[in-house]
């Protein structure tokens, strides 16, 4: 098996004047981890590139502790005057922990360029070595649930095609969690590692990374033999008399993990877990602690440095036969203070019986779990403070020179043996094809690393540089336009492009939503891309920026976007007080993208343009999860509000759509994960799903139900409902428990009741406000009566009055005709220019005060 990783181009020729000085991070490598020394601190090194026709004065990094945004270690100087399109210093003294690594540089006192690694650690690093159950076993894996425990995830240690074991070094080396898979070299699952790894960083407080140089099955005889080169035989193939089938196996693997990846990153120790087959083949005590001393001086003298190792007691086969005198053996091992010196005592792996194995030797889950627990627990205070580490080599430099359109790229000397391959055309790591064993190389094209072999056998590399502008060679998720070198960059004004800043310095921000990436450049600008085929969606928000404030309307431009020089996108022309428009544009196989601004048909004053959120997607066939935890809030009577879990994507979600009842009612960008439900009915039952969609139009299956019962209808009442003008009256709500009443016409308050005082007839209205939720009004008219009306006909039940709150007088300058009902503790007068009749049906009720008047009003 062998997993290759691609590594993302570097440095870029720019061939006009009017070029960005955009920088990029090569090296460290995303979640790399470097071993700290025993005062707590490590040198990082530090590389990068820019365009090679920029000047820049000087460049900075700085580390951010991401989990709480506290600066690490401020701004420092890694590199002043860089040229040749590279950049290559160091942070020293830099304490263990975990960053987000930020880097700056400067031109003529101004900050012309920001590049982000998300992480990268100082810590521990660990190589394991040994047998079977240290390379572990296909198919038993711990996950680790910290992200600061890590491997470089490939396995190069069977070829079945060729029938025999693989004896190349490791790809170039790439970072992830230990979430399954493999722990490079020779570790065909993560076996105890994981946990291992997480024991461990909780209780250091620091990242770990582990590799793998294991092999099964293997003797303290294989081991000693395959150091010296010889042919070693398979103790459990006698026909195999090289070790599987590759001579050098089992020890090369441990001479090529270290000469790569410690030499690269520094290492703690070599955990050694081994003897099981010694036990198999009644190897001799003496004769094992010969075998192992010999191999760990070999290991020593190979890498030129003392490792520290850790010998663990194992020997347990058959289930439960163990063999005392190799037990003495890895003990007298594990405390030898002389002849060999830091090498320290490890687990007793022994005590796990049969009950720990899934078969003779072999741990099953709980082995594998409790062997975590046992390495964690032999891996003491005392043995991080006795355990001298071996410190990361720096970064060699490659000097660039130009001449023309000639590089000439030229390696560090004091190696013996160079090899420089090329990445464009799919080479990266060290075995692959080489393009040149010179220690310097001149080139027109073509992006180029060179490793590095000094007289150890131990590889370090340069940063990649490139000799023109190639653009990306892959994609690998998400890319900002920002964090990519443009191949041609052309302001309109003052020939700079900002990026992830307003052409102004300023945070980016469209109609008051700011944005952490993007470009901001000035009317007239044009920005090219290689792309080379790698991407499907260019994605963008576009429009002037919020630092040209409105009123006044001011600006007006054109956006366009070309697609191999084809118009795919061009805007309506756009000032600052239009709406923010949003892009989603197919790119699938364009090799070039180009992004152009074009000022209006006044001028180009004010015409400071975003590309805000600009960013590439791979090409995506994977629809997002499905979104969880559905759940209804603020219900009120005619809305709700639905919020939910965002769901995952391998690119990003676009939007959510809603269903009501199995049918769409509408949607909401990402990352928002709430909706307000308009439109409904009172006292009714909704069910609503929400499903996810990405950009490239790939949608998730509809989430769990969640049920909606709406709140029964608002009414409103009044008392009274008829006044006198100068009176006043209560207006009440019901049905908006939880909720606020918005009222109208003029009344502030948001009560359940108020009083008003109208002196003409008024229309009063009421709408529940819960949350977001505002239910439809219900509306109640107050009757103001007039001081004089011509006449009155008062009439049941329409005019009928009851309570100690009514006192009207009705005032008629001819006749007023009564058939109404007053009721007890009202208070009524009639009063008439000409009559008061009161017909058959007109009731004064005991405990009334009514009174009848004759005489006339001014009307």
């Amino acid at each position: 098996m062998n997993f290759k990783s691609s590594f993302l181009l570097s440095v870029l020729l720019l061939t006009t004047v009017y070029a960005n000085a955009q920088i990029s991070i090569t090296f460290p490598m995303e979640k790399a981890v470097f071993q700290r020394n025993q005062s707590n601190f490590a040198t990082l090194s530090i590389a990068g590139s820019y365009p090679v026709n920029i000047s820049l004065s000087y460049v900075q990094a700085r580390l951010i502790n991401p989990y709480n945004e506290s600066v690490a270690m401020g701004w420092t100087t890694i590199q002043n005057n860089p040229s040749g399109g590279v950049f290559n210093g160091t942070l020293q003294g830099v304490p263990a922990g975990w960053y987000r690594l930020e880097v700056q540089s400067y031109s003529g006192g101004v900050i012309s360029g920001t590049a982000t690694l998300n992480r990268v650690g100082v810590g521990e690093v660990f190589i394991i070595a040994g047998q079977s159950n240290a390379q572990g076993l296909e198919g038993f894996s711990t996950i680790a649930n910290d992200e600061r425990v890590v491997t470089h995830n490939e396995v190069t240690w069977y070829d079945s095609n060729a029938g025999q074991c693989n004896n190349k070094f490791p790809n170039y080396p790439t970072f992830s969690q230990i979430s399954g898979g493999y722990i490079s070299k020779t570790g065909v699952s993560t076996w105890a590692y994981g946990r291992l790894g997480d024991l461990l960083t909780s209780r250091l407080g620091i990242p770990v990374a582990f590799f793998n140089a294991a092999a099964t099955s293997t003797s303290s005889i294989n081991w000693k033999q395959s150091s010296d080169g010889q042919p070693t035989e398979n103790h459990y193939n006698p026909a195999q008399t090289t070790f599987c089938n590759q001579l050098g196996v089992p020890y090369s693997g441990l001479k090529r993990v270290m000469n790569y990846y410690a030499s690269t990153f520094g290492v703690r120790a070599i955990l050694w877990h081994h003897g099981e087959t010694d036990n198999f083949i009644n190897t001799l005590g003496s004769e094992y602690q010969s075998n192992v001393s010999y191999v760990i001086n070999k290991s020593r003298n190979d890498f030129g440095s003392q490792i520290p190792w850790v010998i663990s007691k194992a020997t347990l086969f058959n289930t439960n036969e163990t063999q005392a005198d190799i037990r003495v053996a890895q003990q007298n091992l594990g405390t030898d203070t002389g002849n060999l010196g830091k090498v320290f005592s490890g687990p007793d792996t022994d005590v796990l019986n049969a009950s720990y194995r899934q078969d003779d030797v072999h741990f099953n889950m709980s082995g594998v779990i409790e062997l975590a627990n046992l390495w964690n627990a032999a891996l003491t205070n005392t043995f991080f403070s006795d355990a001298t580490p071996i410190p990361a080599k720096q970064l060699p430099f490659v000097n660039v020179t130009q001449i023309n359109s000639e590089f000439q790229l030229a390696a560090p000397g004091g190696y013996t043996a160079y090899k420089w391959v090329r990445l464009d055309i799919g080479n990266s790591d060290f075995e692959d094809p080489s393009e040149s064993t010179s220690q310097v190389i001149s080139r027109t094209s073509g992006i180029y690393r060179c490793y590095l072999t000094d007289n150890q056998g131990n590889i370090t590399f340069t940063q990649p540089v490139n000799c023109g502008c190639l653009g990306a060679l892959n994609c690998n998720g998400v890319t900002y336009l920002s964090d990519m070198v443009a191949c041609t960059a052309i302001d309109g004004r003052d020939n700079t492009i900002k990026y992830d800043k307003s052409i102004d310095g300023a945070p980016i921000k469209l109609n008051g939503t700011t944005y952490p990436k993007g470009i901001g450049c000035h009317a007239n600008s044009e920005i090219i891309y290689k792309l080379n085929g790698n991407f499907s969606r260019f994605i963008s928000d576009i429009g002037i920026d919020d630092e040209i404030a409105s009123p006044p309307t001011l600006g007006s431009v054109y956006f366009r976007v070309y697609a191999d020089n084809t118009l795919r996108y061009e805007s309506p022309l756009l000032n600052n007080t239009s709406t923010t428009i949003k892009l989603n544009i197919d790119v699938q196989g364009v090799q070039e993208l180009k992004i152009i601004t074009n000022q209006g048909p006044d001028n180009f004053n004010f015409d400071h343009t975003d590309w805000a959120g600009a960013r590439l997607h791979c090409i995506d066939n994977q629809a997002p999860s499905i979104p969880q935890n559905p759940n209804v809030s603020q219900v009120g009577q005619n809305c709700a509000t639905v919020v939910w879990t965002a769901s995952n994507d391998n690119m990003e979600v676009e939007k959510y759509e809603i269903y009501v009842d199995d049918v769409l009612v509408g949607s909401v960008d990402a990352p928002a994960t709430s909706y307000n439900i308009q439109g409904l009915e009172p006292m009714h039952y909704y069910t609503v799903k929400i499903r996810a969609k990405d950009f490239s139009g790939n949608v998730s299956a509809l989430s769990n139900m969640t049920e909606i019962v709406t709140s029964s209808y608002l009414l409103i009442a009044a008392t009274p409902k008829t006044i006198n003008a100068g009176q006043s009256v209560v207006l009440d709500t019901y049905g908006c428990t939880g909720g606020s009443i918005i009222w109208s016409p003029g009344i502030t308050a948001q009560t359940q009741s108020v009083i008003v005082n109208p002196t003409v007839t008024t229309e009063y209205s009421a709408s529940c406000k819960i949350g977001n939720c505002i239910s439809s009004p219900v509306k109640i008219t107050i009757n103001v009566l007039p001081n004089c009306a011509t006449s009155y006909n008062l009439v049941s039940p329409d005019n009928d009055f009851y309570g100690s709150n009514i006192n009207l007088t009705f005032r008629a300058s001819t006749i007023i005709t009564a058939q109404n009902i007053i009721l007890p503790d009202s208070k009524v007068t009639y009063q008439a220019g000409q009559s008061v009749t009161l017909q058959p049906g007109f009731q004064a009720e005991f405990g009334t005060v009514f009174r009848v008047q004759i005489a006339g009003c001014n009307n």
